[in-house]
């Protein structure tokens, strides 16, 4: 309690009127004191000259005046000793009260010197009493006031008038002084309960805005000060200004609000990641296309991380980080990371003129980078797959041109090239015809009800010859009694015309391709199999781009177009489907193709939007 505004105001308000209250009471005791004193040596004195002038008018009436005059002082408490000229007491001169008491001991000699000598003297001494001769030390009385005037007779002295007064007949002051010092002590008290009351009263608005600040820093902008309105004294204004504040705060903390909740909304939004790092390196924030990125990094890197956080950066992004922080200016590049690729662009934040940390906005590159490349594969490929036929197109018709042919035999081998080139340059438009739409999302699948047996009996049919000439073991195997599907007849037919065509160009003499058609959960699975040359490893995650092709070596002189794959993904897809593939170089490879039977409602006409 002591430590609060109420102690501490109210132990200033005791303690001042404490001190008032003393100081006063001193200095009223004092002239009290005096003001008595004064008043009882003009009382004194003034008797004690009605004495002296008596006593020397009245000659031989003298004793008995002497005797009234004791008995009418003592009964005003005032006692009196009447001295000779050599000094010593008169016995009819001495009041009965102290007759046993020396009157030495009330009055030193040199003021008896000084009164037998003309002048008048007045004191307040102390005189010590002994009332008991078996007493080990003289009993005192304090407050001794006395008086004493000298009896002339004519400008002889003849002796002196002593009137004193002891501390009983003093009572009186004494007891004034104890109202004072009464009244101060009732002051104290009422003083202290005023105090606590004014402090109290002062103190408490204070504490209900001390708690309310309190709630306030714990979040509670809503809290209020109560304000009476007929005592709007300081503290009451106070109090109005503090609910001002708080109600400035409140709206200012929900506009923040509202803005953080705002901007983390957009951060959350965003395709792009943003990560905000402070000068160390440390991260501040980020947004969950971010958070996934360097989740990513984390998990890949686990084991190289340290503790400094710019060794947990990516390594290229950690580059850029320092390139920003030691130039001050933006920066930005791509970077690569778990196997993806990322544009960066960096920029500084300042605090003062002084860079504070960076924030980085990175943006998933990786399909971007990878369309570009496949259009300017595209282009190449494209231009490479027509400058063969169009130059043996040039040559051999040029030739034709020349005579160079001397018989119909060699006239009719020149032109049977430029036939099967003008159909491969045929073939290869098409087939880019048909990709390009495909891609585009508008694919056509007319579905129609199929037996899988009777497409596999006439692939097989269609291949038949082929393989004959190529020296291959075409083979077939179909379930039984499997049910009747609704595909794309035609299209389903180039999918596997595809596959088979693949499979016997990259199978040598003597090797075996194999078709097979089952039923598995609902769906059919189709498996194109041979035992060629195989794929790569490495190359399997691409062959289903357009234009991608394995090693020539392989194809022994008869490579494709490098569409046919990407086609039949395309188709395989549009039927709800998917198709995959296994193969070990030197053993052979297998396409399988996994299609839905469908239902009879499906053999409408549908435009696939954007499949695969």
């Amino acid at each position: 309690m002591w430590r609060s505004v109420v102690g501490k105001l109210w132990l200033t308000i005791i303690g001042l009127v404490t001190l008032l209250l003393v100081m006063l009471s001193a200095f009223l005791s004092d002239q009290v004191e005096k003001t008595h004193q004064r008043s009882q040596q003009e009382s004194l004195l003034a008797l004690a000259h009605k004495i002296q002038h008596d006593l020397e008018k009245k000659g031989a009436k003298r004793g008995t005046y002497l005797r009234d005059m004791l008995r009418i002082s003592e009964l005003f408490d005032t006692y009196m000793i009447v001295l000779g000229p050599d000094g010593a007491a008169e016995p009819i001169g001495v009041s009965p009260t102290i007759a046993n008491v020396p009157w030495q001991q009330l009055l030193e000699k040199t003021d008896i010197d000084r009164v037998l000598r003309g002048k008048t003297v007045v004191m307040k001494d102390r005189v010590f009493v002994e009332e008991d001769e078996g007493m080990p030390f003289p009993l005192f009385k304090e407050d001794i006031l006395m008086v004493a005037v000298p009896l002339k007779k004519g400008s002889q002295i003849e002796g002196a008038v002593v009137l004193y007064r002891t501390q009983n007949q003093l009572q009186s002051e004494t007891d004034i002084k104890k109202w004072i010092y009464y009244s101060a002590i009732i002051g104290f008290f009422l003083t202290t309960i005023f105090a606590f009351f004014l402090s109290t009263r002062i103190t408490q608005p204070l504490k209900q805005m001390k708690k309310a600040a309190e709630r306030m820093a714990k979040g509670e902008f809503n809290i209020r000060v109560p304000v009476r309105q007929h005592e709007r004294d300081e503290i009451g204004d106070l109090a109005a200004t503090f609910n001002r504040m708080a109600e400035q705060l409140e709206e200012l903390v929900h506009a923040l609000s509202h803005e953080k909740e705002q901007l983390a909304s957009i951060l959350r939004s965003m395709a792009d990641g943003v990560i905000t790092l402070d000068a160390d390196g440390r991260v501040v924030l980020t947004n969950p296309p971010a958070e996934r990125f360097l989740s990513a990094w984390a998990d890949e890197m686990a084991e190289t991380l340290s503790d400094d956080p710019k060794e947990r950066l990516p390594l290229p992004l950690r580059e850029i980080f320092e390139t920003v922080v030691e130039d001050e200016q933006e920066h930005f590049g791509d970077i690569e990371a778990h196997g993806r690729t990322w544009a960066v662009v960096m920029a500084p934040l300042y605090a003062n003129e002084q860079v504070r940390g960076v924030v980085a906005v990175l943006r998933d590159v990786t399909d971007e980078r990878r369309l570009d490349k496949l259009r300017k594969d595209f282009v190449a490929n494209v231009s490479h797959e027509l400058r063969t036929p169009l130059a043996m197109l040039q040559g051999y018709s040029e030739a034709l041109l020349d005579d160079i042919a001397q018989s119909p035999e060699e006239r009719r081998e020149l032109v049977q090239v430029i036939h099967d080139e003008s159909l491969r340059m045929g073939r290869l438009v098409r087939e880019l015809l048909d990709l390009a739409r495909m891609e585009a999302g508008h694919i056509e699948i007319v579905r129609s009800s199929l037996r899988v047996s009777e497409l596999m009996e006439r692939l097989l049919r269609k291949f038949h010859t082929i393989a004959r000439e190529q020296g291959v073991q075409l083979e077939g195997e179909v379930e039984p009694d499997l049910p009747t599907v609704y595909w794309d007849e035609d299209k389903m037919e180039q999918v596997l015309t595809n596959l088979v065509d693949n499979a016997i160009r990259h199978t040598s003499r003597g090797g075996r391709v194999s078709l097979q058609a089952m039923r598995t959960n609902g769906s059919v699975r189709l498996i194109v199999q041979d035992t060629g040359s195989g794929i790569p490893e490495e190359d399997l995650p691409f062959i289903f781009e357009r234009f991608y092709k394995a090693d020539k070596a392989r194809t022994r002189g008869q490579a494709g177009t490098g569409l046919g794959l990407a086609i039949v993904k395309h188709i395989v897809n549009a039927h709800g489907g998917n198709v995959t593939v296994t193969s070990k170089v030197g053993e052979g490879t297998t396409f399988v193709v996994q299609l839905p039977i469908g239902t009879p409602t499906d053999t409408t006409r549908e435009r696939d939007k954007g499949r695969g």
